[in-house]
């Protein structure tokens, strides 16, 4: 009499099942930073310099910046600027901060897809005034509300918005009635570019699939 082992057979299909669920799924690195903080305090560096920069062009935890006024690159906006927060009631931006004159659009281009974009807004005006984010020919509205802050003399808002497809890049195009603009705690995720192609992983798995069951008959 022939005795099958199948405790083993499906060991062996279990672990290969397993390793094309962990390779499709990877892990995902959140980014979040207090901008012109360092060292950072999410994801990995580098940062930008610590001190008040031009935000065109900086660079910062897989973020390229850029900054332009009627179409044409301007250095007004500072990466990592001071404005005081911990007594202007702006909360929960904290200083350094991201701003800049309300009439510039920011441009953001990540070095690997991402597939949220997350920040807090300020406006340096009473009034509520929104703006837009465009991502892949989609926009969603920024929305704030007015009379925040020490003596209502703010609009603070918090934007989050998860597009149907991962995206490099994204446009925040702010309302110039705002007067400046503030941003600050900017996340989004960073899947891993080193994680294993999934149709390799399920390649090996297959194998050891086939493996077991060919074990199986031969027993």
């Amino acid at each position: 009499m022939r005795t099958i082992r199948t405790g083993s057979t499906a060991a062996l299909i279990f672990v290969a099942a397993s390793l094309v669920s962990t390779a499709q799924a990877g892990t995902v690195i959140l980014n979040t930073f207090d901008l012109g903080q360092a060292p950072p305090p999410g994801g990995s560096g580098p940062n930008a310099p610590a001190v008040p920069t031009s935000a065109n062009g900086i660079h910062a935890l897989g973020v390229t910046f850029g900054f332009t006024e009627s179409g044409n690159p301007s250095v007004n906006a500072i990466y990592g600027d001071s404005l005081g927060t911990a007594g202007d009631g702006l909360a929960p931006l904290t200083d350094p901060v991201l701003d800049g004159p309300a009439d510039g659009v920011l441009t953001l281009l990540f070095d690997t897809p991402a597939t949220f974009l997350s920040f807090d807004i300020a406006y340096l005006v009473a009034t509520a005034p929104g703006g837009l984010v465009t991502i892949g020919g989609n926009s969603q509205p920024i929305i704030t509300t007015g009379n925040s802050g020490m003596l209502g003399l703010f609009s603070i808002g918090n934007f989050s918005w998860t597009p149907a497809a991962p995206f490099t890049a994204a446009t925040i195009a702010f309302d110039p009635t705002g007067g400046n603009f503030a941003i600050d705690n900017l996340s989004y995720d960073d899947p891993p570019s080193s994680a294993p192609e999934p149709a390799s992983v399920t390649f090996i798995g297959s194998g050891l699939v086939l493996g077991a069951l060919f074990a199986r008959k031969r027993r």
